[in-house]
């Protein structure tokens, strides 16, 4: 099962908005990490830098998500999401 999608049935409908939020802005970094290293790999549009800068916005926005989400119940799930963020390849 894809980790986005499994992070998005636990936070999505989760009881705490302040929980959703956070997901929704992890959700829409990684979307737009994955993009941008699609468009790496396929193209000149998105360089290095790009990539790199959105690693680290999508990371900054799990730790947020972290802080507000119980570890004990969401730990795995997002030290998945946080394992493929950061092996993302970089285009060299």
């Amino acid at each position: 099962m894809d980790i986005l999608r499994k992070a998005n049935d636990r936070f999505d409908n989760h009881s705490d908005s302040t929980v959703r939020a956070a997901w929704r802005d992890v959700r829409d970094r990684v979307k737009g990490l994955r993009s941008a290293v699609k468009a790496s790999h396929h193209s000149e549009r998105a360089d290095r830098e790009t990539v790199k800068l959105k690693k680290r916005r999508a990371l900054k926005r799990l730790k947020r998500l972290r802080k507000e989400a119980p570890s004990r119940l969401y730990g795995t799930t997002l030290d998945e999401l946080e394992e493929e963020i950061h092996s993302t390849p970089v285009r060299v």
